[in-house]
């Protein structure tokens, strides 16, 4: 008798709760749908910036790494130094040569001086018929023959000089500076690395610009403009909620550049939806604690929510 009086007061309230839960999910339902329906989301996105692979165009040892991962470095702050003894030992060699060739262009100066003034007195001598014809034939080639030494000795230093600038200019290539303000993300050498023309040693970013790119789905895009406002959470800052604005739209879907297009020559085809990536401003949000840090590095993590437009 009590179990069917147990019984009868327990199915009302499973209904009652039942329906309770039901009504309370419903609702929720409804706000959500209410509330977002005029959104876009997506969780394909990430925090981007502007990356630099920093490398020499020689083939060298290193000999010098002055940053690490995670340094902060500033624009033309030395970072790697190559071996550079052969292009020293060049310039060393032709520093010497102009330091010659201005003692020779001395020395020839003053013989010409000398040969200058033996012309002079020749030229008067064969107008008061003192010297001979051979005499004076021989102090004009003598003055003709100094001055084009003169010449050629000016020439040589021009181009030794000339020589000079382009070693040094070579040697530039044998020191590797950061070409702007940024940290470093990633170190690819140490020292005693023989490194080729064009390949990577440090990945830097410059974390003082960074933004979202996020790929929308195709059939997504046609909400999405120009100045759209947009709500952005961090998977690192969870509880706060950024905001940017849409300030570019690429021209073509994310697979046009993938190292392996699809080709379907075949006849072989499977329709796959298209993303197309976007970029999003990030502003930090006004309840973000002052002492606290913000790090928003390349490849966090994140989710965005557009304002329909």
């Amino acid at each position: 008798m009590e179990e069917k009086e147990r019984s009868s007061y327990t199915i009302p309230f499973l209904i009652t709760l039942a329906s309770a839960v039901g009504l309370v999910v419903m609702i929720f339902g409804l706000f959500w749908a209410f509330s977002w329906r005029h959104y876009v989301w997506t969780n394909d996105a990430n925090i981007e910036a502007y990356g630099t692979d920093l490398s020499a165009n020689v083939t060298e040892k290193v000999i010098g790494v002055f940053a690490d991962e995670g340094d902060s470095v500033e624009k033309g702050q030395l970072i790697v130094q190559l071996e550079n003894n052969v292009p020293l030992a060049k310039k060393a060699e032709i520093e010497a040569m102009i330091i010659s060739l201005e003692q020779e262009i001395l020395v020839k100066q003053a013989y010409l001086e000398k040969v200058r003034n033996d012309y002079i007195r020749a030229e008067e001598g064969i107008q008061d018929a003192v010297i001979s014809e051979q005499d004076f034939d021989h102090k004009q080639k003598d003055f003709e023959m100094a001055t084009a030494e003169l010449k050629l000795a000016i020439a040589n230093l021009g181009t030794a000089q000339k020589q000079l600038e382009v070693i040094e200019a070579q040697l530039t290539h044998y020191a590797v500076h950061a070409p702007q303000n940024g940290t470093i993300a990633k170190r690819w050498i140490w020292y005693g690395d023989v490194t080729s023309p064009g390949q990577s040693m440090f990945t830097m970013y410059d974390l003082e610009d960074v933004w979202v790119i996020a790929r929308l789905e195709e059939e997504k895009i046609e909400y999405v403009r120009l100045g759209s406002e947009v709500e952005i959470t961090i998977d690192a800052y969870p509880g706060y909620t950024f905001t940017g604005e849409v300030f570019a739209i690429k021209g073509a879907a994310a697979s046009q550049f993938s190292l392996v297009p699809q080709n379907n020559a075949t006849g072989n085809y499977t329709k796959v939806a298209q993303r197309v990536p976007i970029k999003i401003s990030v502003k930090k949000p006004n309840n973000f604690p002052e002492d606290k840090p913000l790090y928003l590095f390349p490849g966090m993590s994140v989710e965005v929510w557009i304002k329909k437009s």
